[in-house]
């Protein structure tokens, strides 16, 4: 089955780049401030409670089994927050290094960027909701077929933040993972190599294109609501911005890291226990 790969789109990523109007940049910018200001802390929780809803998918498909406490469990714990955000933290502050941090931690601690930041983390937090994602996934469909303006500007923002690609290679990287943690634990009962589970990956790909872009149309249509057309307009000038580039860079490494890891951890549990079942 296709797991979901879906980067928090950069926290913040629209924290309006106004020259000149947002007073002076810190004086030494700071890896950790910039995370604390992109709420990666409650981001967090929400993808364990993400990661807790894909292990009941899996238990469902592959086990033939409602998930039980025990699967449970071990699903919240591949996906603790203090398992998952120490490599986090240190592959992001990697990747911003010799980037311009001080200009991303102004940005992002204006008060605009402060609001969007709020809308996102929000919008993702209701999408945990199946009824609410379809209806914001339906929403931004019609927006879309209807022409809006407002739908147009979204995708305005999508575009200049290059958000579709890096999504499907993390996507199909943790789908890999996945794969491998099953093959090396034994999972399947016939050999999978390498190229076999390569070529399964590479079929996926329409699929997690097509949901991956879906997705994201539909959050973001939904978390920016609030926002006028103005403010949408300046999320993708600072998109576009070196500054803005180098976040969204920052964030898709650092979660490329965690999500091919608790993929791994994932299917190392879900081989343990289809093995068990066997014996």
């Amino acid at each position: 089955m296709i797991r979901r790969f879906f980067t928090t789109l950069g926290q913040g990523l629209c924290a309006a780049l106004v020259l000149g109007g947002l007073g002076a940049a810190p004086v030494q910018a700071d890896a950790a401030r910039i995370s604390d200001l992109l709420q990666t802390g409650p981001i967090f929780e929400i993808l364990q409670q993400e990661g807790m809803d894909y292990g009941d998918d899996l238990s469902a498909e592959m086990l033939g089994q409602p998930a039980d406490p025990a699967w449970r469990a071990e699903v919240a714990a591949i996906h603790a927050p203090d398992r998952l955000r120490p490599p986090y933290e240190a592959a992001f502050a990697a990747a911003l290094e010799g980037s311009d941090q001080a200009a991303i931690e102004a940005w992002l601690g204006s008060d605009l960027g402060r609001r969007i930041v709020g809308l996102e983390v929000s919008a993702r937090r209701a999408l945990l909701d199946p009824d609410v994602e379809e209806a914001a996934l339906m929403a931004a469909e019609r927006a879309d077929a209807a022409g809006d303006p407002r739908f147009k500007a979204v995708r305005a923002v999508i575009e200049a933040a290059d958000l579709i690609e890096p999504n499907v290679m993390g996507g199909l990287n943790a789908n890999l993972a996945f794969y491998r943690a099953m093959a090396a634990g034994q999972a399947f009962p016939y050999e999978v190599t390498e190229t076999d589970m390569l070529a399964e990956v590479a079929a996926q790909e329409p699929d997690i294109r097509a949901d991956v872009t879906g997705w994201i149309e539909g959050y973001l249509f939904m978390a920016y609501a609030p926002l006028s057309l103005d403010d949408l307009h300046k999320c993708a000038e600072f998109s576009a911005s070196a500054p803005g580039r180098a976040l969204m860079q920052a964030q898709f490494a650092a979660f490329d890291v965690i999500y091919e890891t608790s993929s791994a951890a994932l299917g190392t549990a879900l081989a343990r226990r289809l093995v068990g079942m066997e014996l």
